[in-house]
């Protein structure tokens, strides 16, 4: 189910102290941003012999807890607004040689050039966090075991932006847009523009022993889940079973993030 969360970030809120961010909080901030919900419930994760990569075997029955997902990637201009609120490291403009928040024409292109502590930054700031990489794979592959967030039908211009050759501006399409690539349940660009960062430490042999309830990566590691490929990346990349992993501190043009958040079932149960 659709819904329209209004985020209220306010002094104090969401364990926020005063000076969390390097600049007080007394002003409130209104951001809205339009996320997806999707159900509790088993989905088929990973993929068989023959399927896939080997570290994504093997392919198993994993039960989610509901949650809710950004419907599309965290754009220029809500980082912007985090970057201005909070006084964080602004990333790398890739357009130009200016500051990012004084480039034109790209306010609607997803933010890249962020590390996971940024990513983990701005999803706490907006009240959320980072989803799971086991979210993450059902928002895109949804009950119906397809191969990629659309269909099993190859990717095309008009599903994903990717195997591109950077060029400027013209490189990432705009969070909303490709509306024929969106997942089951509404999700735009879930492969191809960026990768994404999920919360999940990367093991290549996790599947295997990983539990079949909400499982949250292993609790330690040297590199993060990124999921989704890029801009950049070939078809096989954009399967909604591909694993890519990258060190925390990683900055590129090809990764970016969305939030996610916990849904009480009981509030669910009302809506």
């Amino acid at each position: 189910m659709k819904t329209l969360v209004t985020i209220l970030v306010l002094l104090g809120a969401s364990g926020f102290s005063p000076n969390v961010f390097g600049k007080s909080l007394l002003s409130m901030e209104k951001v809205q941003v339009e996320m997806i919900e999707i159900p509790s419930g088993n989905f088929i994760r990973g993929s068989a012999p023959g399927e896939g990569r080997l570290d994504e075997q093997p392919k198993r029955k994993i039960y989610v807890n509901s949650f809710a997902i950004d419907k599309f990637e965290v754009s220029n201009s809500q980082y912007m607004a985090f970057i201005e609120e909070t006084l964080h490291k602004p990333p790398l403009n890739v357009y130009g040689k200016n500051e990012l928040a004084t480039e034109g024409g790209i306010n609607d292109l997803p933010v890249v050039q962020v590390t996971w502590h940024d990513a983990v930054d701005f999803c706490f700031w907006a009240g959320k966090r980072l989803p799971t990489e086991a979210e993450w794979e059902k928002a895109a592959r949804g009950n119906d075991n397809r191969l990629y967030p659309w269909g099993s039908e190859p990717p095309t211009s008009k599903t994903a932006q990717f195997d591109g050759e950077w060029d400027g501006k013209h490189t990432l399409k705009k969070v909303n847009s490709l509306p024929e690539g969106q997942s089951a349940s509404g999700v735009f660009q879930l492969s191809g523009n960026v990768r994404e960062w999920t919360q999940d430490w990367y093991d290549g042999e996790y599947y295997a022993n990983s539990p079949e309830k909400n499982p949250k990566g292993p609790g330690t590691g040297i590199l993060k889940v990124i999921r989704g490929g890029s801009w950049r990346s070939f078809d096989s990349d954009l399967r909604v079973t591909s694993r890519g992993k990258g060190g925390f501190a990683l900055k590129t043009h090809g990764i970016g993030f969305r939030c996610a958040r916990d849904i009480d079932s009981q509030t669910s149960k009302t809506k």
